[in-house]
């Protein structure tokens, strides 16, 4: 589920509700009736750990996003393999061993 576009966190109650009712359908709990009360409880923390999933890939995606604009303003060698092939994309990891063969180095 996306972020509207006021930036106010979304519900993710919905989805969660779905994940945790489709348990009782699972063939080890199939043949049990579903208590509405536990569906909700377990509804909320599958609901928790999905916002709290969703927040980790907007962080991982702003860092990345980061390394990026770095690896561009390094130029080539942000995108040279170390078996010499090119890549059409930065090569986030390659950004660490730049900036220590620069700075820290003195290469």
């Amino acid at each position: 589920m996306a972020e509207n576009s006021n930036n106010i966190k979304p519900d993710w109650m919905d989805e969660a509700r779905i994940l945790a009712a489709q348990c009782w359908c699972d063939p080890e709990t199939e043949h049990r009736d579903m208590d509405a009360v536990l569906c909700e409880a377990v509804a909320k923390r599958i609901a928790s750990w999905m916002q709290t999933a969703a927040q980790e890939h907007r962080n991982t995606e702003y860092y990345r996003d980061l390394l990026v604009r770095c690896g561009k303003s390094i130029g080539d060698r942000a995108f040279i393999a170390d078996d010499g092939t090119r890549s059409k994309d930065v090569l986030c990891a390659k950004i660490p061993e730049i900036i220590e063969a620069d700075y820290i180095h003195g290469g």
